[in-house]
Formats: C-alpha cells, sequence, structure tokens
C-alpha cells in the first residue's frame, strides 16, 4: 500500500515515479499518474509564463535602444543647426580658426613664391631659347656664294619643329626642378607660337585635365578654381589612373567634404602624390578655391601620372 494522503503537496516528479513502482493497486496508479499530469501542466504553463515575460523584457529593450537612437539623433541635428547658424567670422574669433586662418595664408604665399619662381624659370628659358634660335638662323641664313642672285632663307620641317620645342620643353623642365620647382604642362602639336609663356603652359596643363577627365558625369573643367570646388575634378583625375580603387559613379558632388578625402588618400596611397591641399582649406574656401593652390597640386599630380611613366619608359628603351 501507498500513502496517498499528501500526495496533492508532492511538486517533485522523481518521488511520485518512485511512488507510481511501488504501488500495486489501479486507485493507487491512478492517482499518481493524475498527479504527475498536473504537475507537467503547471510546469509548462510557467515556461510559458517565463518565455513570455523574457520577450516582454526583449522588447522593452529593444524600443529603449530605437529611442536612445532618435534622441542622440535629434541632440547631433540641433548641434549641427546651432553651429549652421554661427557665422563663420564667429568661428573664427576663437583661436583654432585663427591657426587656420594663418595656415592658410602662409600656403597662399608659398603659391605665390612658387609661382614667382616659375615665372623667372620660364623668362629665362624662352631667352636662352630665343638666343639659340636667332644663333642657328644666322648660320643657316649665311649665303654660299657672291654670285648668287638669291639668299636662300633656311625653312625647317614639322618634325624639326615639333623636335625643337619638345627640347626647349625638356629643357625647362630640368631647370625648373633644379630651381625647387615641379615641372609644367606637355606640349601639343597644336601648340601656340610662344610654347614656353607661362599662359601656354597653363593652357595645356588644363587641356591635360580635360582630355584625362572627358566623359566623367558632373565634372566639366574650365579652370583651375571653381571647376575644381566640389572635388568632382580631383577624383576623376585619379580614377582615370587608378580606376579599380573606387566606384565614381557612386560620388555625390554635394558631399564636398568626401570627394576631397577620397580624392587626396587615393592619390597619396596608391599614386605617391603629395596631399599638398587640405580638405578643411578647400571647404573653407567655398565654390571658388585659390587658382594658385589647385594649380601647384595639379602640377605634382601631372608629374607622377604623365611625366615620370614617360621618362620610365625612355630610360626602358634605352637600356
Amino acid at each position: 500500500m501507498v500513502d496517498l494522503s499528501s500526495i496533492e503537496q508532492i511538486e517533485d516528479e522523481s518521488a511520485l515515479n518512485k511512488m507510481l513502482n511501488e504501488a500495486t493497486e489501479f486507485d493507487e496508479r491512478r492517482a499518481i499518474r493524475k498527479r504527475l499530469l498536473e504537475l507537467k501542466e503547471l510546469k509548462s504553463k510557467q515556461r510559458a509564463k517565463e518565455m513570455e515575460e523574457r520577450e516582454k523584457r526583449m522588447q522593452k529593450e529593444i524600443e529603449e535602444r530605437k529611442q536612445r537612437k532618435e534622441d542622440e539623433k535629434k541632440q547631433e541635428v540641433q548641434r549641427l543647426e546651432e553651429l549652421a547658424k554661427t557665422s563663420t567670422a564667429d568661428r573664427f574669433e576663437n583661436e583654432a580658426g585663427k591657426k587656420r586662418q594663418e595656415f592658410i595664408k602662409e600656403k597662399y604665399q608659398a603659391a605665390e613664391e612658387e609661382k614667382k619662381k616659375n615665372m623667372e624659370n620660364f623668362e629665362k628659358m624662352a631667352k636662352e631659347n630665343k638666343n639659340e634660335e636667332s644663333e642657328k638662323n644666322s648660320k643657316t641664313n649665311a649665303p654660299t656664294s657672291l654670285s648668287s642672285s638669291k639668299i636662300q632663307k633656311p625653312t625647317m620641317n614639322s618634325a624639326q619643329s615639333k623636335n625643337s620645342s619638345a627640347c626647349a620643353f625638356a629643357l625647362f623642365q630640368n631647370k625648373d626642378k633644379e630651381a625647387g620647382g615641379t615641372g609644367k604642362g606637355t606640349m601639343t602639336q597644336t601648340a601656340p607660337a610662344s610654347p614656353n609663356s607661362p599662359q601656354t603652359i597653363k593652357d595645356n596643363l588644363l587641356k591635360w585635365c580635360q582630355q584625362r577627365t572627358e566623359g566623367y558625369p558632373n565634372v566639366n573643367i574650365q579652370n583651375f578654381s571653381s571647376s575644381w570646388a566640389d572635388g568632382m575634378a580631383f577624383c576623376a583625375l585619379i580614377h582615370s589612373a587608378v580606376p579599380e580603387t573606387f566606384d565614381f559613379s557612386k560620388l555625390n558632388p554635394k558631399n564636398r567634404k568626401g570627394n576631397f578625402n577620397l580624392a587626396f588618400k587615393v592619390a597619396e596611397d596608391k599614386c605617391d602624390i603629395s596631399p599638398l591641399l587640405e580638405v578643411e582649406d578647400m571647404l573653407m574656401m567655398g565654390n571658388k578655391p585659390d587658382w594658385k593652390c589647385v594649380f601647384t597640386y595639379v602640377q605634382s599630380i601631372y608629374r607622377k601620372l604623365e611625366l615620370e611613366p614617360k621618362a620610365r619608359a625612355a630610360k626602358n628603351n634605352e637600356n
């Protein structure tokens, strides 16, 4: 016989199973099985309740995280709105703004000095080239005999003219580098009568940029100032050399800071082009950056992408 007087208070299934094994009467076994079923149902309800409470806690945590993110976003928007309300003049009142202005001023002065140095090199090279041409013409124009009825004037075919311009340009590049300069533009078959003038070299460099970026959307290079204000021209110029580094089609002209960061970083990391421009400087100069700063940086890009590869190729051909 099994004592069933306190069976309703038993909550241990193992104890009930032991009693079930010892019971011999049908009524006893039925009462024990009934109690086992009650315990299973009770535990099942407890588990369901625990799961429900756990889900509620998780949902509450998710809502709290979501709310925190929304609050943080609102705070950031408010901060940016307050910053936008602050005028540029007010921001420059603090010490950091003054230092930035001084930094930009120093860069402008350095660009002016480099421009002056380049102008002196241009004038010196043009004068030397003019003297060489004069000596050459005087020798060529000398009469071959006193009995000649006409004096034959020398003529230069297209190949000779092209070689003369190329030599003059190579001479300029060497002298400019020795003077601490960077080298200028490219010579073309359609070069004007004065191929060594500063304006011609500036125009040739502009044409080179236009050729490299032809077909790129949102890029229209017409000068060395406003055409570069949104950073797209820099990105196109670098992308033309290393197109595998980023997807140009995903760039947005409105994201000026992102475009400058991308172009300057890829230029330095992949093309070994020194970062002569600062992103913050370009942003603060607005829609019309100083053309001398842009021109100087584009010169360094031209040297790395055009002059140095040609020099290496020529050296390999000689070997």
